[in-house]
């Protein structure tokens, strides 16, 4: 049997069986990457379904163990069909799962198992991170460290000329990104200046930079499937007061929560150590967001470090680690690095220099 799927089948009852639809856990079970697809596995039967266009790639790159099959039928269809008898509790992911394709699963199989949504029982066995799963966000992030080094030339040279914009700037991080070597964005690029930097996820738009903007720049490469992770914001031309003491606090709050945390703390005591230092400077309610995030191959996954998170983060979960403070219709700074959590305390994964950078 597959090891990834002997992985799957401890965390189920012996009746257990897993109908996966959502890609990248398919990509995480069986290495290879469909936008059609699912994997049934069960302890008799561990079958990957996919259409004609993928079913060649899959014969010759799935992991070993897996049967592959072409579908023919819908997956409902399908699993009535080559479902096990062994079978009486089949789990599906239901936080991917839509309502129409629930009730194909329901109709087709309700009569003779139950249906158990669960995905969470998929996220946690992404969490740790294996050896090669960190030199892919290794090389994914050293592609996003590669861009903000060319994004910070690129504004130094133009923003003076009047006519750079927040969308040419993130046009420019997704060329940059890709010509280091990544495969694609992790996610749409965020660049952010003046006022609207007062909001998390602007959409960069058609502002032109000036000068005493801060200019805050969230944006990740993506490398063999894995994700990078990265927000920086640097100023053109000048910083008042009120923005340096900003960035600062921002600052501090990241390092005191980098220099603290280690595996086998609570989400919401990580969460804790960057809040605070904002908290004590009197932005506490300037900063409405999550500490951070799980990444790998998705972009927002388990674990989190955020104020109701009770859960316990291991050694080898990869996470952002990005406090911001956001004035409405001012300013907004934020900083993210993304670390590997260790028994001691982390690595960080990001190189990119953090002091307040002057273009």
């Amino acid at each position: 049997m597959n090891e990834f799927a002997k992985r799957l089948l401890d965390k189920l009852p012996e009746d257990g069986a897993f109908a996966i639809l959502r890609p990248e856990n398919r990509r995480y079970l069986t290495g290879i990457t469909s936008s059609n697809g699912m994997l049934l596995i069960s302890r008799e039967k561990q079958a990957f379904y996919t259409d004609f266009r993928y079913i060649t790639m899959a014969n010759n790159d799935i992991r070993p163990g897996y049967e592959v099959c072409l579908l023919k039928k819908s997956f409902a269809a399908t699993l009535a069909e080559d479902l096990p008898a062994s079978v009486k509790t089949l789990y599906f992911e239901d936080t991917f799962l839509t309502y129409r394709e629930y009730k194909a699963f329901e109709d087709a199989l309700a009569s003779r198992v139950t249906l158990v949504g669960d995905e969470k029982i998929l996220s946690d066995l992404r969490v740790v991170k294996s050896s090669e799963e960190l030199d892919k966000i290794r090389k994914a992030q050293s592609f996003t460290d590669a861009a903000f080094t060319h994004i910070c030339q690129f504004i130094a040279e133009n923003w003076k000329s009047g006519k750079l914009t927040e969308q040419r700037i993130a046009t420019e991080i997704d060329y940059a990104m890709k010509c280091a070597g990544a495969s694609n964005p992790s996610f749409d690029t965020i660049v952010a200046a003046g006022e609207n930097g007062s909001k998390p996820h602007a959409v960069p738009s058609d502002r032109v930079i000036r000068h005493g903007d801060m200019i805050t720049m969230d944006f990740g490469a993506m490398y063999d499937g894995y994700c990078a992770d990265m927000t920086r914001t640097v100023a053109v031309g000048g910083v008042s007061e009120k923005q340096k003491e900003i960035y600062d606090t921002v600052l501090a709050a990241q390092l005191n929560a980098l220099e603290k945390l280690h595996a086998g703390m609570k989400g919401c005591e990580v969460d804790a150590l960057a809040r605070g230092v904002i908290a004590d400077k009197g932005y506490g309610d300037a900063f409405g967001h999550s500490l951070g995030h799980g990444v790998g191959l998705m972009i927002h996954e388990a674990p989190n470090f955020a104020p109701r998170f009770e859960g316990i983060i291991p050694a080898g979960a990869i996470l952002s680690v990005e406090p911001g403070i956001y004035l409405a219709d001012d300013c907004g700074v934020r900083i993210e690095d993304i670390v590997m959590v260790t028994d001691e305390g982390c690595v960080n994964l990001t190189a990119s220099p953090k002091e307040l950078m002057i273009l």
